[in-house]
């Protein structure tokens, strides 16, 4: 068996961090690139360094900390997640995988264990996609999913690029993006949903993920004074925009058990009182387990949008700018992870991931896995998030046991 994980240790680390970027309800606002995400990057390096590890970071932000093998020109293993959280963030949600990393190297460093390959923790950059989209934009551009130009020219709600962002914060690396040769990537995550709790299983195995689809949507009608335009002359693009998210909340209702859809930001103009408003601006997305439904979900809700459009007389823009999925993570990955749970007398789940991950870009280009841990009433983005201790132990201590077993 390889050497125990410090509980302990990992869950202090996860409180220390969570003081960096903390909310008034107990959670965690920590945006990609922001003041906040610099600091737990820099958190995160003070961590590392008594570990003798190599810290590079490339053109996006991605930073990856290695550790010498015996055979150091030997692919690595890889490992990790993200640091960065949504607006109302929990403490756990892509930490714990990042921690948990920072783990398996504090506890080979302590018990003096040199793996045979070198091993590499990496920190994603805008994972959560929530202040520049889309989402695992450092995952992304390091597979070569979109251009590293192309990302550096997105902006925020607040018109500051990626580009400044990353010069602002200091995150912008010499290394240009792209893979580095490693031999298997692994990442723990919070499942972020009830199935593991309800179903009492202590550890889920990934094999694979929903294929999801974004869309950013652009309402124009015309502008005018809400006194005397009589109801049958308005082009209201907000109005629409209204009908608008309760149809994709019918068409996931339609798609259940299987499939989901939101509509989570809205951007409205002139957002004025005496207006009729004449843009409005919202995303949408819609995923599913089975592509081919997630396929029909888009084309019912291009249909919806064009019977709206014509009826009030708006003009609705659709940009399909991003998709992820569906993936299959590699079978044989999942079969150790199953097996050093079974060592560890733990149980299992198989799951399929219906979030968004940085691991579906890695399963391009190397075989990939993940694996989950339960999330307390199966809340996630909110600061009421929480996994215990021990669950968070018991993934950890998997992730070591596969690394050790995979760098041998």
């Amino acid at each position: 068996m390889t050497p125990s994980i410090n509980a302990d240790r990992l869950w202090q680390s996860i409180l220390e961090l969570a003081r960096i970027g903390p909310t008034s309800e107990g959670g965690s606002c920590r945006l990609a690139l922001s003041v906040e995400d610099k600091e737990a990057r820099a958190l995160l390096l003070d961590w590392c360094r008594p570990l003798n590890l190599h810290f590079e970071q490339d053109a996006i932000g991605n930073m990856f900390l290695s550790r010498k093998g015996r055979m150091d020109t030997a692919a690595a293993v890889a490992f990790g997640s993200h640091l960065d959280t949504v607006p109302t963030g929990g403490r756990f949600d892509g930490t714990v995988g990042v921690l948990a990393g920072l783990e398996v190297m504090r506890t080979l460093h302590d018990a003096n264990i040199t793996t045979g390959a070198p091993l590499e923790l990496v920190n994603w950059t805008n994972e959560e996609g929530s202040r520049f989209r889309p989402a695992m934009m450092g995952s992304r551009v390091h597979a070569a999913n979109m251009s590293l130009e192309a990302a550096l020219a997105i902006t925020d709600d607040e018109g500051t690029s990626v580009e400044a962002a990353l010069h602002d914060s200091g995150q912008a690396g010499a290394l240009v993006p792209s893979p580095r040769g490693w031999t298997c990537w692994l990442e723990l995550h919070i499942e972020q949903g009830p199935v593991l709790e309800a179903s009492g299983a202590d550890i889920g195995i990934v094999t694979g993920t929903m294929h999801a689809r974004y869309f950013q949507l652009m309402v124009t009608g015309e502008p005018s004074h809400v006194g005397p335009t009589t109801m049958d002359r308005r082009r209201d693009s907000l109005a629409a925009a209204a009908e608008i998210i309760l149809a994709v909340e019918r068409i996931a209702l339609a798609a259940e058990p299987g499939g989901r859809a939101s509509a989570t930001w809205i951007e409205n103009y002139p957002n004025a009182r005496g207006n009729v408003a004449n843009i409005t601006r919202l995303h949408c997305d819609v995923r599913h387990e089975q592509a081919e439904n997630a396929v029909a979900m888009e084309h019912e809700l291009r249909g919806v949008l064009n019977a709206i459009g014509l009826r009030r007389g708006v003009n609705i823009a659709i940009d399909p700018y991003a998709s992820f999925g569906p993936v299959a993570f590699d079978t044989r990955l999942a079969d150790l992870l199953r097996d050093k749970a079974s060592m560890r007398q733990l149980t299992t789940r198989d799951m399929i991931a219906a979030a968004g991950h940085d691991s579906v870009l890695m399963a391009s280009l190397t075989p990939s896995a993940m694996l989950f841990i339960p999330s307390v009433g199966g809340i996630t983005h909110n600061p009421r998030e929480y996994s215990t201790k021990e669950q968070i132990a018991r993934g950890a201590q998997i992730l070591l046991d596969a690394v050790v077993e995979l760098a041998r």
